[in-house]
């Protein structure tokens, strides 16, 4: 009887080790070695997944915007127009603040890569616009915009908790006002 595990799931429990032992000592403790015995594998195993420490964080990055945008997606629902972005929008801040510590360790860390790769959530939020049919001139640097109020109230939010609801508040106001106007034009 074969007692392999599928390649998916033995590379999920990698990135699973290796997410519990970041929440716990940080990006610059973590080592090859610690993941690997957390999962319970060999280090060569740990190489057919990943080419190194940095590729593994960058996974984990991967992981946790996926995780991220589904969770916003399933937020905005059958909401339609600027309606649909602005659900996107309260629910990323939402999600930032329940996961805050390990999106710290990820995103602000040194380990923060130097030029980053596209920001998969201002992909979405350009294609939020595209699918609303959002008549802004610049998609993109509209979705800027609108990523950077989420980020940006999210931050506040979190070191000045009593401003939340007149933070959320403020972003639906933006995002429609911003969608709004530029449909009107």
């Amino acid at each position: 009887m074969a007692r392999t595990t599928p390649a998916g799931q033995r590379r999920a429990q990698l990135l699973d080790a290796a997410e519990a032992l970041l929440l716990r000592a940080g990006v610059e403790a973590l080592t090859v070695d610690d993941v690997t015995a957390a999962a319970g594998v060999a280090k060569g195993t740990f190489y057919l997944h990943f080419s190194s420490k940095d590729d593994l964080i960058g996974s984990l990055r991967d992981r946790y915007a996926e995780r991220f945008a589904a969770r916003q997606l399933l937020a905005a629902g059958l909401a339609a127009g600027a309606e649909r972005i602005e659900r996107w929008l309260l629910a990323g801040i939402t999600e930032y603040l329940s996961d805050l510590r390990l999106h710290e360790v990820l995103f602000h860390s040194s380990a923060r890569p130097r030029r980053p790769g596209p920001n998969a959530a201002v992909e979405a939020i350009v294609t939020l616009l595209k699918e609303a049919g959002a008549a802004v001139p610049d998609p993109e640097a509209t979705a800027l915009v609108l990523y950077h109020v989420m980020h940006g109230a999210a931050e506040h939010i979190h070191h000045c908790p009593g401003d939340r609801d007149r933070l959320t508040a403020e972003t639906a106001r933006l995002c429609r006002i911003l969608l709004v106007s530029q449909n009107r034009s």
